[in-house]
C-alpha cells in the first residue's frame, strides 16, 4: 500500500531522485568512456597513452615518474608508453629548468592541434551549462563531486584488495587462439 503522507511522499521523490542521479552518473561514465575510445582511435593511441596526454594537458609538462605514479605503470612501462607517444609526435622530452638531470614530459604542438577543436568545443558546451546554475547550486555540484572522487579511491582500493586475496572470479577462457610458436 501506498503511503500519501506529505513525509512518505518526499522520502519517495529524494530516493526516485537519487536513483535518477546514479543513473545518470552510470550514462555519464559510459558517455565519457565512448568519447576517450573515439578520441583514442582518432589519435591512434591506447587508452592509457590517452590518459597519459590528459595529464600533461591538464596537469602540465610532468616527470615520468609522476606520471607513471598516476597511470600506476612501472618505470619500463612508462619508458615504453613516452617512446610510443614521442614517435608519434604527440609529446616530447625536455629539459626541466629546475633541475639539471631531469627530464619533464610536455605536449607538442602537433597534439595541441589535433585536438584544440574538440577541447574547446567541449569547454565551450560545459561552461555554457555551468553558468546556468547559481553560485550556491555550482557549490553543491563541486562538493557532491569531490566527496564522489573520493569514493572511487575508496572502491579502487577495495577492487585491489579483492584480486590480492586470490583467484580471479572468472579465471579467462582457454580458446583456440593463435598457434604457439614452434620450438627448435
Amino acid at each position: 500500500m501506498k503511503t500519501t503522507t506529505t513525509g512518505g511522499q518526499a522520502a519517495g521523490e529524494k530516493e526516485g531522485t537519487i536513483t535518477a542521479i546514479a543513473n545518470a552518473l552510470a550514462d555519464l561514465q559510459a558517455a565519457y568512456d565512448d568519447r576517450d575510445r573515439a578520441l583514442a582511435d582518432y589519435l591512434g593511441v591506447g587508452r592509457t597513452d590517452l590518459r597519459c596526454l590528459d595529464l600533461i594537458t591538464r596537469g602540465g609538462p610532468q616527470t615520468a615518474s609522476a606520471l607513471g605514479a598516476r597511470l600506476h605503470l612501472t618505470r619500463g612501462s612508462m619508458t615504453t608508453l613516452i617512446d610510443r607517444l614521442e614517435r608519434a609526435g604527440y609529446v616530447r622530452r625536455r629539459e626541466d629548468p629546475s633541475h639539471g638531470k631531469r627530464k619533464l614530459i610536455t605536449l607538442t604542438q602537433r597534439l595541441a592541434d589535433a585536438i584544440a577543436p574538440a577541447i574547446e568545443a567541449r569547454r565551450a558546451t560545459g561552461m555554457r551549462e555551468l553558468r546556468r546554475f547559481s553560485t550556491e547550486e555550482l557549490r553543491v555540484i563541486q562538493r557532491f563531486l569531490e566527496t564522489t572522487l573520493a569514493g572511487q579511491e575508496t572502491v579502487r582500493q577495495a577492487y585491489l584488495s579483492l584480486a590480492s586475496t586470490g583467484e580471479p572470479i572468472r579465471k579467462p577462457e582457454a580458446g583456440p587462439g593463435p598457434p604457439a610458436p614452434e620450438r627448435r
